[in-house]
């Protein structure tokens, strides 16, 4: 009896491990993130080097609003698909009437993504309407975005803008988050809910603002479900996640569903969520995000179910009642 008490003991401990083994192959899903590259994944182990980027155009802009006032910080970001060594970025904004009244010139990060702020104030920002934005990689490739402007009087206002990083702790894993928050709100905290694939953000908002922030695919994805036959699952076909197409993230601020924009790359996505005056709650909702027990966890799980069964062998402590 006691035999068969340590062999049942056995079992139990391998089915709880193979779970938890499973679980960190499938659950860290998505490609490495540029200010977490280095980390060692099982998407990373899995996956390397098969990212595809034939479904990307070649350079990308957007801004995180449609329009603004006079004081208000415009967030510009973007990706390029071909990086070119030490190649800047030229970026240029026009006016309604065709007058130049932003430049600059930055290097995109290794993944490709950029990210940039212009303060839409002084006397060059007097004239309501649509203004673009014109961007240049190198000598053929050009995109541009367009925002609109309610004017102003030439004064100099400037607004308060939040640019820093989050340290998010998820899965036994630290994860740099970069944010830029407007209009002197402030980001409180961010945490992780596994069983709800979802990242919640709490934020202090004295005024209608904006938040943008780059979030790892490592850390959270959202893609469109394998289309598995019922002989393919009972065969247990792997699904490479990265070959899934690209879903759209649940955004709700203060409970409510709102619009927001985005651009991505395969190692991160970036997300422009507006919201307004005395909002605290921002809700991230995909289909893939890290587990809730890193790996270290398992390990530990998995050395003490070890442990217990040894310990069973020599004492006669029983998994199962005897009858």
């Amino acid at each position: 009896m006691r035999v068969s008490s340590v062999i049942c003991g056995a079992l139990v401990g391998i089915m709880v491990i193979s779970v938890l083994v499973s679980f960190q192959v499938f659950a860290q899903t998505a490609g490495p993130s540029n200010p977490n590259a280095n980390k060692t994944t099982a998407y990373n182990l899995l996956h390397n080097n098969q990212t595809n980027l034939s479904n990307i155009p070649p350079l990308i802009v957007k801004t995180d609003l449609p329009s603004y006032n006079q004081g208000d910080a415009v967030v510009i970001t973007g990706h390029v698909r071909h990086l070119e060594n030490q190649t800047a970025i030229a970026l240029k904004i026009v006016s309604p009437l065709k007058n130049l009244v932003g430049i600059a010139q930055l290097l995109p990060a290794s993944d490709g993504s950029f990210t940039t702020t212009f303060k839409v104030t002084g006397p060059l920002w007097k004239d309501a309407g649509n203004y673009t934005i014109i961007t240049n990689y190198g000598r053929y490739t050009q995109a541009n975005a367009t925002f609109y402007y309610s004017g102003g009087n030439g004064r100099i206002i400037f607004g308060e803008v939040i640019n820093d990083v989050y340290h998010l702790q998820a899965g036994g894993v630290t994860y740099d988050i970069p944010y830029i928050i407007k209009n002197g709100a402030s980001v409180k905290s961010m945490d992780v809910y596994a069983d709800k694939f979802m990242l919640e953000i709490t934020i202090d908002a004295p005024s209608d603002g904006s938040l943008t922030l780059t979030l790892p695919r490592q850390l959270m994805d959202a893609k469109v479900p394998a289309n598995l036959t019922q002989d393919q699952i009972m065969a247990g076909i792997k699904i490479n996640p990265n070959e899934l197409e690209d879903s759209n993230y649940i955004v709700t601020v203060s409970q409510k569903l709102i619009q927001f924009t985005e651009t991505k790359n395969p190692s991160v996505r970036i997300l422009s969520i507006p919201f307004h005056q005395g909002d605290t709650k921002i809700d991230i909702i995909g289909t893939m995000i890290i587990p809730e027990f890193g790996p270290i966890a398992a390990l530990v799980l998995a050395i003490a179910i070890i442990s217990i069964i040894a310990v069973s062998a020599k004492t006669g402590l029983r998994f199962m009642p005897k009858y």
